[in-house]
């Protein structure tokens, strides 16, 4: 039985590096860098702000650079194309989504869902169709940011860590999701709505309930601003702004209407198959979410208020915790449906 489960877990690790191959190569060949924001520019901290503080993935590039003379001379007979600093951005986005793939068993068991570990390729479908499809292939600005990749992975580690309580692995991953992107605070935000208790009498119970969970918030908070703090001082001299002034989604939304062309894409309806149209799936089988997943729709809530206050909306590949918070509601209404089409065929 042990060498059973050994074999599937090899089985599982070779399909899930060999669909993140797939995944990354594609990626790239859609997409195109955005010269203020793009990975050579934040690579040598040239790049203007927003993008400059989010230096985790180039600067794990530029510490594997010495290692281009070596796997130049060991692979690039398998490589059609020249072995550079790119590649090593695509090894790296190759092992985030093999980190994103192992992990997300574990937290669909915290959500109550008892599925197949297959069940992880499946967030493949949102992704692949954000990332690649709707944002380089078919309809959108085909633009690549190093982070985002890593950031679904950081949310889904981070969040598994934090329901766990294994708080020393959880520090340390959620230190280095707030160096990838300032949208890790969603790990904490996913955290304490997942986890926070509601006692039916006073304000001083509630804290009295939730006291270890309000310390761990707080340290949180406090590493999320420090965070921002700090890159904003080490980055005030980069062109650019901190804080990016979001597009109004209303011009967007009416030409949706109309069919007119917008700068963000040709045609606006492709807008709404969004997450290849999984988004609608919660909506359709609320009755069929549990607790959990009824709460994780509320994490997804503050993160639509989020970007409309701080983000451009209609850029498709915007949405990166939302790809795996949607994997997640799907798959629990899935899972539910199954188990009663079982329980009514029984009867």
């Amino acid at each position: 039985m042990n060498t059973e489960k050994c074999l599937n877990k090899i089985l599982f690790i070779f399909f899930a590096v060999f669909c993140s191959t797939i995944f990354t190569y594609y990626y790239f060949l859609y997409t195109n860098i955005y010269p203020p924001g793009s990975f050579w520019a934040i690579s040598n901290h040239t790049a203007h702000k927003v993008f400059q503080t989010r230096l985790l993935l180039t600067s794990l590039a530029n510490s594997l650079e010495p290692f281009l003379p070596i796997l130049q001379q060991l692979f690039q007979w398998a490589v059609p194309y020249p072995i550079n600093y790119e590649v090593l951005l695509q090894l790296l986005n190759i092992l985030f989504l093999v980190v994103l793939l192992v992990s997300i068993p574990r937290l669909l068991k915290e959500f109550n869902i008892f599925v197949h570990p297959a069940f992880a390729f499946f967030v493949f479908i949102p992704v692949s169709w954000n990332f690649i499809f709707l944002n380089g292939l078919i309809d959108g600005a085909g633009i690549y940011y190093p982070y985002d990749i890593p950031s679904l992975s950081f949310f889904a580690v981070g969040l598994l860590l934090f329901l766990q309580n294994k708080w020393y692995w959880f520090y340390f991953i959620y230190v280095l999701a707030l160096l990838n992107r300032e949208s890790a605070c969603f790990i904490a935000i996913a955290g304490f709505v997942l986890t926070v208790k509601f006692p039916s009498s006073s304000i001083s119970e509630w804290i009295t309930k939730n006291l270890h969970l309000i310390l761990h918030i707080s340290i949180q908070f406090i590493l999320w601003v420090t965070s921002r703090i700090l890159l904003s001082l080490k980055f005030k001299d980069n062109p650019g702004e901190f804080f990016e002034a979001p597009h109004s989604m209303i011009d967007f939304l009416s030409k949706m209407v109309t069919g007119q062309s917008h700068w963000a894409m040709q045609n606006p309806r492709w807008f709404l198959s969004l997450f290849f149209g999984l988004w609608i799936v919660p909506f359709i089988g609320f009755n069929l979410l549990n607790g959990p997943s009824k709460r994780l729709m509320i994490v997804a809530a503050i993160y639509i208020f989020s970007l409309i206050l701080r983000s451009n909306m209609m850029e498709t590949r915007v949405y990166n915790e939302l790809n795996v918070i949607i994997m997640i509601l799907t798959t629990c209404v899935v899972y539910n449906l199954i188990n009663k089409s079982k329980s009514m065929i029984k009867i």
